[in-house]
């Protein structure tokens, strides 16, 4: 009974009390006209009619409406019924009309509403009195969102993809990419702290179950790797990420990478990193201390110095021998020349023709190899001593009393200074022009001028006539 103590009854807030703090708190009017005090109490028909009496505008001006079905077949600009707006209340959609406001939402004719977000619309429109889409603009925050793909649940759909994508599939590479460029301590065990409780929240939220202490977890997880402590675990990938791995990139769409798998730099074995975080850090930490037998921080230091020192020294003998690879194809080239100007091969674009056998032999490389297999004589009885016509005074390039005319700088450069026309200090361009081929410039106008020697066609003629280009 009303009553009784324990009746809760009496407890529950009045609705339409609810409704009118509420309104009141947004400016809206609550006091009904004349013969429509009790109208809240009744259905939504009655409320309709009460707003479209209290409106000074037309009931169909007031509520703006198209009225459409779930499927969005539109009926005309007309009032639902009373039985109609009841279907409607629990689902599907009406068109607010805007064109007495000259739009809404961005100058749109029309904005759908779910039913009962309409219905409040439609209720608020009646009680000041204005047009449907004059509430809509007031309140665009509200009204002007997707709420129509919200109600059919695409929008959590949507969000629990990013949610995955982000959280779990792809948490490692974000993680570990971010660690591999930190220098402070400080950040990267934050970086670590916050990528587990991203991926321990979703995982709980994908079961429908509370997450729990992520602190607890995460202190776990540290201990349960053979850290002391957070700093040193953080400080071990650091070091792991920047010194001892490769990181195999992915490119994805708008220039964004992803981080897939990761090759260790001592024995070259490639690590998956996709998937869950805990799972990808254990591999790293299990792999460095079984595999390689780094315990901790200082080793995983060490050994990257030590890796470091070896690829510098790679780094010095791969520049040696790429440097003696241009000495070479250099004179490979010279050669070539000077049987072309022997009358021995005769050239086509970039190939040769043995002109002693008629054989098409290729490229350059191809021609110093058929004569020193089938003509060796040929090469034997052959000069390479400079021609007068090739020489050049030293006062003219730049060069002193003491330069060696023979060499190929020297017969570049006499080569540039009649090219050009003018004296100048043409034995350090050719050096520098000679020193840039050696690092695999083309012989081509465009790369010549990319490099920075311009007029480009003047200086690859220089080039031909001294034989080093074709």
């Amino acid at each position: 009974m009303p009553g009784e103590p324990n009746n809760t009854e009496a407890k529950k807030p009045n609705p339409h009390e609810v409704v009118n703090g509420l309104l009141a708190k947004l400016g809206i009017p609550t006091t009904p006209p004349a013969g429509c005090a009790d109208s809240t109490a009744g259905g939504v028909s009655e409320t309709r009619e009460c707003a479209s009496a209290r409106s000074p505008v037309s009931a169909v001006s007031a509520f703006g409406l198209r009225s459409t079905d779930v499927a969005g077949d539109v009926a005309g600009s007309q009032l639902p019924t009373p039985a109609e707006s009841e279907a409607q209340v629990g689902g599907g959609s009406f068109e607010v009309n805007c064109l007495p406001c000259g739009g809404c939402c961005g100058n749109r004719r029309g904005r759908r509403l779910p039913g009962r977000v309409y219905d409040f619309v439609a209720w608020v429109a009646g009680v000041r009195g204005v047009a449907m889409c004059q509430v809509v603009n007031e309140y665009p925050e509200l009204f002007c969102k997707r709420l129509g793909r919200r109600g059919h649940g695409l929008g959590r759909v949507k969000e629990l993809e990013r949610l995955l994508s982000r959280e779990v599939e792809y948490k490692s590479s974000y993680v570990l990419g971010r660690l591999a460029e930190c220098r402070s301590d400080a950040v990267c065990w934050r970086y670590l702290r916050l990528g587990v409780e991203g991926w321990f929240r979703v995982v709980h939220l994908l079961a429908n179950r509370e997450p729990g202490d992520v602190d607890a977890y995460f202190s776990g997880l540290v201990r349960g790797l053979g850290f002391s402590g957070v700093v040193e675990f953080a400080r071990y990938l650091r070091l792991v990420g920047q010194g001892l791995v490769d990181f195999n990139y992915v490119n994805r769409g708008r220039g964004y990478r992803d981080v897939l798998s990761v090759r260790c730099r001592i024995c070259g074995r490639v690590i998956d990193v996709a998937g869950p975080l805990p799972g990808v850090l254990f591999n790293l930490v299990r792999h460095f201390r079984v595999e390689h037998g780094l315990a901790g921080p200082v080793d995983v230091e060490a050994k990257a110095a030590e890796l470091g020192s070896r690829v510098a020294e790679y780094d010095d003998a791969r520049a040696r021998v790429l440097k003696g690879i241009g000495d070479v194809l250099l004179l490979l080239r010279l050669v070539v020349h000077r049987l072309e100007q022997f009358g021995h091969v005769e050239r086509f674009g970039r190939q040769y023709r043995c002109r002693i056998c008629s054989a098409d032999v290729g490229g350059v490389v191809d021609v110093v190899a058929h004569f020193a297999n089938h003509h060796l004589n040929v090469l034997r009885s052959m000069r390479f001593s400079t021609s007068p016509s090739e020489e050049c005074e030293p006062g003219e390039i730049g060069a002193d009393e003491t330069a060696d005319p023979g060499t190929l700088t020297y017969r570049l450069a006499c080569a540039l200074r009649r090219q050009f026309g003018v004296r100048g200090p043409w034995l350090s361009e050719a050096e520098r022009l000679l020193n840039e081929l050696r690092s695999g410039l083309a012989c081509s106008e465009l790369a010549l001028a990319n490099a920075g020697f311009n007029p480009p066609g003047k200086y690859l003629e220089a080039l031909r006539n001294a034989g080093i280009c074709f």
